[in-house]
């Protein structure tokens, strides 16, 4: 029925030429059918959509109005957007819009235009063959008063912004700022005072009609010391007091009353229904136009005076009903690096630390206000005005309750911004600071696979370094001392002299724990106390944009040193007169003329006859068009840099020597070749690892904390370093700057970290003896343990130690004196501990299980091995090595080598009876008795003693050709003796012997060669011995040494009791074996005198 009923209108339309009753027609037409999505649906299946195009073309206004109407209303659809389109109706829409005057047209032939621009097909269309659109648009936006039609044309222009040769020409015509004039218009109070509130705001001064004198407050801003806020009244006094003083270093300062922003008194928010939507479509369109980051929108919304964002500001308020749409535009204006000056002579800061502080905002505005106050944190000023009003702490809550990551990655751009400023540092870190980057660096880790480097990748990695490696390289061998590359001691006594060749290594390990920026400000408190260059005061209007360039790295952020960036030294000081701050900036940005990508504020408005929730919009993403700011142009050259060389790599056959994954991999050295002005929170999106540690690394530096010493901290900080492909980056730095400081050393001396960095120097099972990471993690772990002992070794640390000596709990005391052994080096205090204050003695009592307080079984095992461990770091630590042997056998070649098969003992044919003699001999008393069978000639030709027995006819021996051994001797040692000496006749017995079968075998040899005085096989057997030893021999070589009075064993089996480097549990249960032994009184005084021998004074090294 209602199909007929439509059908029979459109036929009437079209047979018509009575324009008033196609008039009827139409208005029926819209009366009864477009009004619903079923009877849109209705018209267009029926091309209703082709019958309303073609009467555009007609000279009939009333028609011409009421079909765009209609189609208005069927635009909202898309498969009607698209017919429309195919029937032609962008040349009558554009030519209707340019020619009719008529404020009815107007307003819905660019409703409708605003419709069909929504379709990215269309929008291109109309840009590429309707050239005349924006003139058209822009004519109207000039001439119209009407507040029906700006509506809509500023909606067309929103709609259109995205094609780039449409927004040019908005933008030639000057249409943003007439957009912005027509909400000034609207907003504006005109008043007498306008000229004096800019000048006011220019010059930084109060409104004469501000509080009163004894409620304003003073800022004194020092040239070496932090700010300092005084009354007004006190300034009077020192200003008074200074008149006549050349000693005073003020200077400047800012008067302040309120840290409260409050509106402006000369502008207003609407009240007329039709004026707040005309406020909504300028801010929505607002919304698309900042999206461009070019110089000319910023300086149209501006304007001459600064009204245009005077007027945006103001919309921000607490109680504006426009607060989320005007917040939205400010915060896109934060992402155009050439609005930050303009934006903070506006006082956004202020707005957006207020709204954070004190209004009751919903997500997206308090996302708006993040990104506007951490875009801004950029400008040294704004740094200081947030840290001044308390917005600090709010930011720092909110970054606790942060766990999206786009949002995390712009609050670490903005605490990357404080990372020179030791007054916010205090701040930042007595609020949670350090528990916020160490989540984030939790999550990242957790995601994360260990990416370990073997030794031949490291090597290749040296022979196809970039091109920075290769400068580092040059500056190396140029004989340029880094100093990074030295390790500082607390002092360097009588102990350190006798052991520098141990400090060699560490020397050379890259860790500098008081390392800072050779420009930042050391000598103050306040963070900065010096913003020079070469003798150039930089204001804070030079700061942004003209920061000096980063020194090309190897590894960015690899290194200690950081160029220092002027964090806010809130001078009031006068702008260069050149404006170089500005220049450069403009200079150093490329301006993106092709406007945004794809993410982009759309809209499918309606207008008053549509019902409302019928718009979809969609949030600018911000953080994907700060990559625009040009100050990471040279990070991304670096990239291009980097992936060229791999290119050529493979295009010459050599495989790249890094995976060469964009990914964030855990240590991230890859992305960061070279350190520089990170400008953008894209960066940091996409490679939070490195960022984060830089800034904890940097807080570390200068300020001890409780959370730095938090397990969780320190563990995760191990974990960077434990997975990472190279141990010793930023995540290392941090440590080392942890332990430094004095402060923390009774925290780490209380808890199990010591303990932790002995863990983690053992191997992944699976990595094996080439894993390089894993070599250079255990070499990183010895650097932290010998800086936090060259703490633990100043007076302080001393005082530490011996006060929880002498009065802890016995567990405690247990603790520190595993630590002791672990960390200490200097021979006097290790002497003053280990027996004035009984340390060894605690510790071997415990690894022995004796009057000891008991530990809970979990613990037990745990401890008992470290403890083990502590005592081999002792004894490396006082030098405490086997003799190496220069026997011409590398010891790692001794197992390969086999007996010689061809060389034999005795001719065991029958016609050689006579020839062979036997040996009888008894492993032990109630042994069975064995017989071993050697030829006499051997005998007589490798031994005199043999030679005499034999030869001579009143040996029984001689005459029995048998020889009955009585001390016990096992006869595979017998055998292993005649081999010896066998190889002896031969010539072939070097310095060390070939390794027996068993240890025993070698000790029986050992001791029937001193019985039948040959030197030289029992010079052999002694090497061999000293070779082999292993936790499974090393008990049965000491009791045999102290049986047979054999001063050399007994010295290598001793030694081999304390510096052998195997597990803890291993050596503990070796321990606990000697501890049974009959000659466990003997083992442990030799274990104490020769430590004893090495820490007393005056002893030789």
């Amino acid at each position: 029925m209602e199909e007929a009923k439509l059908a029979s209108l459109l036929s009437s339309i079209q047979k018509s030429s009575d324009k008033n009753a196609i008039y009827r027609n139409l208005v029926t037409i819209r009366t009864h059918f477009v009004t619903t999505d079923g009877g849109i649906r209705l018209l267009s299946t029926t091309e209703g959509i082709k019958v309303l195009v073609g009467l555009l073309s007609k000279p009939y206004e009333k028609v011409i109005e009421v079909v765009l109407s209609i189609l208005g209303n069927c635009c909202t659809r898309k498969e009607c957007c698209k017919q429309a389109f195919d029937c032609g109706i962008l040349s009558p829409l554009i030519s209707i819009i340019s020619n009719i005057p008529n404020p009815s047209i107007q307003c819905r032939g660019c409703r409708l235009l605003g419709n069909l621009a929504q379709h990215e097909p269309i929008s291109y269309k109309i840009a590429r063959d309707n050239g005349n659109t924006a003139y058209a648009l822009s004519s109207i936006l000039t001439e119209s008063d009407n507040m029906a039609v700006l509506i809509m044309v500023i909606r067309a222009i929103r709609q259109l912004w995205r094609e780039k040769s449409l927004r040019l020409t908005l933008m030639e015509q000057g249409c943003i700022g007439r957009i912005v004039k027509i909400l000034i218009r609207y907003a504006q109070i005109e008043s007498e005072t306008d000229q004096l509130l800019h000048s006011e705001r220019s010059s930084g001064s109060p409104p004469a009609t501000g509080s009163k004198e004894e409620e304003e407050k003073v800022v004194l801003k020092h040239w070496h010391a932090p700010d300092r806020m005084v009354t007004k009244e006190k300034f009077n006094n020192i200003v008074r007091n200074m008149e006549h003083s050349q000693l005073c270093d003020i200077v400047g300062y800012q008067v302040i009353q309120n840290y409260r922003w409050k509106d402006r008194p000369d502008f207003k928010l609407p009240e007329a229904e039709e004026t707040i939507k005309l406020f909504e479509s300028v801010l929505k369109c607002l919304q698309m136009i900042t999206t461009t980051v070019m110089l000319q929108v910023v300086e149209e919304i501006y304007g001459g005076t600064g009204t245009g964002l005077d007027c945006l500001v103001y919309l921000c308020g607490e109680t504006s009903p426009f607060r989320a749409l005007s917040l939205k535009v400010v915060s896109n204006l934060a992402a155009n690096p050439d609005a930050i000056e303009r934006l903070t002579a506006c006082g956004v800061i202020k707005m957006a630390a207020d709204l954070i502080m004190y209004a009751n905002l919903d997500d997206s505005e308090k996302r708006y206000c993040i990104n506007m106050m951490c875009l801004l944190t950029k400008e040294a000023c704004n740094r200081g005005h947030i840290r001044r009003s308390g917005a600090l702490q709010a930011f720092m809550k909110i970054a606790k309750q942060s766990h999206e990551k786009r949002e995390q990655a712009m609050i670490l751009y903005a605490l990357y911004q404080y990372r020179f400023d030791s007054l916010s540092n205090e701040i930042l870190l007595s609020n949670g600071l350090v528990s916020f980057l160490v989540r984030i660096l939790n999550g990242i880790i957790a995601e994360k696979e260990v990416t370990h480097l073997r030794h031949y990748e490291d090597e290749k990695q040296q022979s196809h370094t970039s091109v920075f490696s290769r400068r580092r390289s040059n500056s190396a061998k140029a004989g340029k001392m880094r100093r990074s590359d030295l390790l500082f001691h607390y002092k360097s006594g009588n102990g350190y002299q006798q052991h520098n060749h141990h400090h060699r290594a560490a020397k050379q390990s890259k860790l500098d724990p008081y390392c800072s920026a050779p420009e930042s400000p050391d000598s103050g408190s306040s963070g900065y106390a010096s913003t020079s260059y070469g003798g150039t005061v930089r204001s804070p209007a030079t700061s942004v944009g003209s920061s000096p360039p980063r020194v090309p790295e190897d590894e960015a952020f690899g290194d200690d040193t950081e160029i220092y960036s002027p964090v806010c030294s809130d001078h009031e000081q006068e702008d260069d007169p050149h404006g170089e701050g500005t220049a450069g900036t403009r200079a150093a940005t490329q301006v993106d003329t092709d406007g945004p990508p794809c993410d982009r504020a759309e809209g499918n408005e309606e207008d008053e006859e549509l019902p409302e929730g019928t718009e979809e919009t969609k949030d600018f993403d911000i953080v994907s068009y700060l990559i625009e700011d040009s100050s990471n142009a040279k990070w991304l050259d670096t990239i291009e840099e980097r992936e060229l060389l791999e290119d050529e790599s493979i295009s010459s056959g050599m495989k790249p020597s890094r995976s060469g994954t964009t990914d964030d991999c855990i240590d991230d050295n890859e992305m960061f070749k070279i350190e520089q002005e990170i400008a953008t929170a894209k960066t940091f999106e996409k490679y939070p690892m490195q960022p984060t540690l830089t800034l904890l690394w940097s807080v570390s530096k200068s300020f001890p904390a409780v959370e730095f010493v938090q397990k969780d901290t320190l563990e995760t900080l191990l974990k960077i370093c434990k997975h990472g492909k190279k141990p010793r980056g930023r995540a290392f730095h941090t440590l080392a700057n942890i332990l430094k400081h004095v402060k923390h050393f009774l925290p780490l001396l209380r808890q199990d970290f010591v303990f932790r960095l002995h863990e983690m120097k053992t191997p992944y099972t699976a990595h094996g003896a080439r894993c390089w990471s894993c070599d250079e993690m255990r070499s990183a772990c010895n650097d932290l343990m010998t800086l936090f002992g060259s703490v633990g070794e100043t007076g302080y640390g001393q005082g530490e130690i011996a006060h929880i000596l002498r009065t802890g709990e016995r567990e405690l005391k247990l603790r520190v004196s595993i630590i002791v052994l672990f960390v200490v080096r200097d021979t006097r205090l290790l002497h003053k501990l280990l027996f004035d204050m009984k340390v060894l003695e605690t510790v071997m009592d415990f690894i022995l299980g004796e009057g000891v307080a008991p530990i809970p079984d979990e613990q037990q095992a745990r401890l008992s091995g470290i403890a083990c461990s502590a005592i081999t770091q002792l004894a490396q630590n006082l030098s405490i090595f086997g003799e190496e042997e220069d026997t011409g056998t590398p010891s790692e070649k001794l197992e390969a080598k086999e007996f010689d098969n061809t060389l034999t003992i005795c001719d065991e044919s029958p016609a050689s009876t006579d020839e062979r003699v036997t040996f009888r001999v008894r492993n032990g008393a109630s042994g069975p008795e064995e017989t071993v069978l050697v030829s006499k000639a051997l005998l007589v030709e490798g031994s005199e003693v043999f030679r005499r027995m034999f030869e001579a006819d009143h040996f029984i021996e001689s005459v029995k050709n048998e020889v009955q051994l009585q001390e016990p001797i096992s006869a595979d040692g017998l055998r292993y003796f005649f081999y010896l000496i066998r190889l002896q006749t031969v010539n072939k017995l070097t310095g060390m012997a070939p390794p027996p079968k068993v240890i025993e075998a070698s000790l029986d040899a050992l001791s029937l060669a001193q019985k039948y005085l040959l030197p030289a096989v029992e010079r052999s057997v002694l090497n061999i011995v000293k070779t082999l030893l292993n936790d499974d021999c090393v008990l049965n070589v000491f009791e045999w040494s102290l049986r047979n009075y054999n001063q050399e064993l007994l010295v290598a089996s001793t030694y081999y009791f304390l510096y052998s480097d195997i597990s803890g549990a291993a050596k503990c249960k070796l321990y606990r074996a000697a501890n049974r032994s009959s000659y466990r009184d003997e083992w442990r005084r030799l274990l104490t005198e020769t430590i004893l021998f090495r820490i007393q004074p005056n002893a030789e090294q």
